[in-house]
């Protein structure tokens, strides 16, 4: 287990510890959620720039790493929606999108070859972080009353609404566009011939 493998499992390890710190619902438990988010984020840019660099890219690193950011985010996610911040097909697209990218790898791997990670990826990625880094500070000033308009609960429910929509389009974009450029392994793997 080199250093980058390390980073990459402690994400799946963080993430009940989230969901348990969420549940106390209070002031202390949400900076600790921001904090805890952060360095889930930032093992996931660490963990592959230290492969990189150090030459220690793996087959379980390949295989693990994008398990463990749904695992991560996809947790993180559904506190956000067991709170009601907002709606469940919001949520679910987070879930069929990671399934469907999953799917795609295992057909194009029976054709022989490895789903490369496409720059809307890396934006969804980007994106689904700041979203969820957004959210929670949003929580923590609406919990301590730090500013007057986040106090109503209204607005303090559209505007987290708001922020993970805006998440959730560029996930399903990300989705699309994985879908679009390896549906052909899908087709052949499964021996259909696409119709014009």
């Amino acid at each position: 287990m080199k250093l980058p493998n390390i980073l990459t499992v402690s994400r799946i390890f963080l993430s009940p510890v989230f969901i348990i710190a969420f549940l106390f619902h209070s002031l202390g438990s949400y900076i600790l959620c921001f904090f805890l988010a952060l360095i889930i984020e930032l093992s996931d840019f660490f963990d592959g720039m230290l492969a990189r660099r150090y030459q220690q890219i793996s087959d379980f690193g390949k295989l693990m790493d994008p398990f463990a950011d749904s695992i991560s985010r996809f947790s993180i996610f559904l506190c956000f929606l067991s709170d009601g911040l907002a709606p469940l097909w919001v949520i679910a697209i987070f879930f069929y999108r990671d399934t469907l990218v999953s799917i795609i790898r295992v057909f194009a791997v029976r054709e022989g070859f490895v789903v490369a990670a496409r720059p809307s990826g890396k934006t969804k990625a980007w994106v689904q972080a700041v979203s969820i880094w957004v959210v929670l500070m949003i929580m923590i000033i609406h919990k301590a009353g730090w500013w007057l308009p986040l106090r109503d609960v209204a607005q303090f429910h559209t505007l987290t609404s708001i922020v993970i929509a805006i998440s959730a389009a560029v996930t399903l974009w990300s989705g699309i566009d994985y879908w679009n450029s390896n549906k052909q392994a899908v087709y052949n793997a499964m021996n259909i011939k696409p119709t014009a």
